[in-house]
């Protein structure tokens, strides 16, 4: 309690239920509404500029808010990227599932290389190449190694190892690490031969574990 306080004038927080709490949800949607409005038109007008050429005043007038409420949401026009990369994780990581599975045939790693391939082929050109840029820019291991295709990744290495297909001499963790790297320069190279681009990728991995297969 304050000095100066009396018991009586003490707010505590509105318990589920009360119209204290009935409010702050209702403020809670309003900001994320607001966010994905912002959001949604940001990622437009990237995907038509590049980010170098948004202008936040634009964004703000076709999202209906000031320019200090995007910069409550977004400080950084980068934040605009970290934002896809978060909301995009989760589903990127689905579809790479349902393209490996549609196909059994070849190494897990082809298949992981391969699936990964056709899903940034099918993103937009613009809002890829700066993602892209932007983590080389601002390479962030806890948040690279802390990526849920870097996860998945890592899971079927441990895997292959424990059932003998990839030497236990480096951890997991490490052995995904360097895999991703590599894959990582694959990703960004900007083709239209996606076929050529994969098989490529599949001589650098069989070159990368020719070492760990027994």
């Amino acid at each position: 309690m304050e000095p100066g306080t009396s018991p009586d004038r003490i707010e505590t927080a509105p318990k589920p239920g009360e119209p204290g709490a009935e409010a702050l949800s209702v403020r809670a949607r309003q900001s994320l509404a607001t966010r994905n409005r912002i959001f949604e038109v940001a990622m437009a007008e990237i995907a038509d500029a590049g980010l170098a050429g948004i202008r936040i005043e634009h964004i703000a007038r076709k999202a209906g808010v000031t320019r200090p409420t995007i910069y409550a949401h977004f400080p950084t026009r980068e934040d605009f990227l970290r934002e896809l990369q978060q909301r995009t994780e989760a589903s990127a990581l689905d579809a790479v599932r349902v393209r490996m599975q549609g196909s059994q045939r070849g190494h897990f790693l082809h298949r992981f290389a391969d699936a990964t391939i056709d899903l940034l082929a099918d993103a937009n050109p613009v809002l890829r190449r700066e993602t892209f840029a932007l983590m080389l820019r601002e390479p962030r291991r806890e948040e690279w190694m802390g990526n849920a295709l870097f996860g998945f990744l890592e899971d079927r290495v441990a895997q292959a190892q424990s059932q003998g297909e990839i030497r236990r001499e480096m951890p997991a963790r490490a052995l995904t690490r360097i895999l991703m790297v590599a894959l990582f320069g694959f990703f960004v190279i900007e083709s239209d031969e996606l076929e050529a681009k994969k098989t490529q990728a599949h001589q650098m991995l069989d070159l990368l574990i020719g070492d760990q297969t027994p």
